[in-house]
C-alpha cells in the first residue's frame, strides 16, 4: 500500500510538472507572439513578465533584448529626423551660417560620426552571437538556452530581426549619402563664396555654370532622401 501510494504520488507529481511546463511554454510562446506585433521603431517591449522560474528568465531575456534594441533604434531615428539636418541646406541657414558654414560643417561631421557609431552598434547587436550572449549571461541551463534560441531564431521573430538588419544596412548607406552630399554642397559654396549671394529668398550665382552645378549637388541630396 505504501509503495502504491508513493508510486501514485510520483505519477501525480510528474503529471503536474509536465502540465505546468506545457502551460508555461504555451504562455511564453503566446507572449513572444504578441511581441512580434509591436513596432521596433515606435513601441517599447518592457512589458510585465507573465511566466515563472526558468521560463521567466527566457521571457525577460527576450523582452530586455528587444526593449534595449528598440530604444537604440528610436534614438537613431531621432538623429536622422533632426529638424536641424533637414534645414541645413535651407535659405535661412545659408543666411545664418554662410558663407563659411563653420557651425553647419561641425554639425554634419559630428552628427555623421554619432550616427555611424549607433547604427554599427545596432547591426552588431543583430548578430547571432550577440543575441545569444543575452541568455548566456543569465543562465547556463541548456534547456532554457535552447528554448531562448528557438524563440529568437524561429518563425516571426527571426523574420523581424532579418528585416531589421536589411533595413538598417540600407539606412546606413542612405543616411551617409545624405551627410556626404550635404557636405559637398556646403564645401562648394565655401569654395565659391565670392560667386553667390542671397537675395529675395533665393541663392543666386554669378554664372549659369555655377548655378547648374549647385542644382546638380542639391539633386543628389534629394535623391538620397527619396531612396
Amino acid at each position: 500500500m505504501i509503495f502504491c501510494f508513493i508510486l501514485l504520488n510520483t505519477f501525480l507529481l510528474i503529471g503536474f510538472l509536465a502540465i505546468r511546463d506545457a502551460t508555461s511554454i504555451n504562455q511564453l510562446k503566446k507572449e513572444v507572439n504578441e511581441l512580434t506585433k509591436l513596432s521596433i521603431v515606435k513601441d517599447r517591449y518592457n512589458r510585465p513578465i507573465k511566466t515563472k522560474g526558468g521560463y521567466a528568465i527566457v521571457e525577460s531575456s527576450i523582452k530586455d533584448y528587444l526593449d534595449d534594441y528598440a530604444v537604440s533604434v528610436q534614438e537613431v531615428s531621432e538623429l536622422i529626423h533632426d529638424p536641424k539636418l533637414s534645414r541645413i541646406l535651407s535659405y535661412d541657414n545659408y543666411l545664418e551660417d554662410g558663407p563659411d558654414f563653420q557651425n553647419s560643417l561641425a554639425y554634419l561631421s559630428e552628427s555623421k560620426e554619432t550616427f555611424n557609431q549607433e547604427i554599427d552598434e545596432l547591426l552588431s547587436d543583430l548578430e547571432e552571437e550577440q543575441i545569444m550572449e543575452n541568455i548566456y549571461q543569465r543562465t547556463d541551463d541548456p534547456y532554457y538556452i535552447s528554448l531562448y534560441e528557438e524563440l529568437m531564431f524561429d518563425g516571426d521573430m527571426t523574420d523581424e530581426l532579418k528585416e531589421s538588419k536589411e533595413m538598417f544596412t540600407n539606412m546606413k548607406e542612405r543616411v551617409n549619402g545624405i551627410y556626404d552630399s550635404s557636405l559637398n554642397v556646403l564645401n562648394f559654396l565655401i569654395t565659391y563664396n565670392d560667386s553667390w549671394k542671397l537675395e529675395d529668398g533665393q541663392i543666386k550665382f554669378e554664372t549659369q555654370e555655377l548655378c547648374d552645378y549647385y542644382d546638380t549637388l542639391i539633386s543628389q541630396v534629394q535623391t538620397k532622401k527619396d531612396e
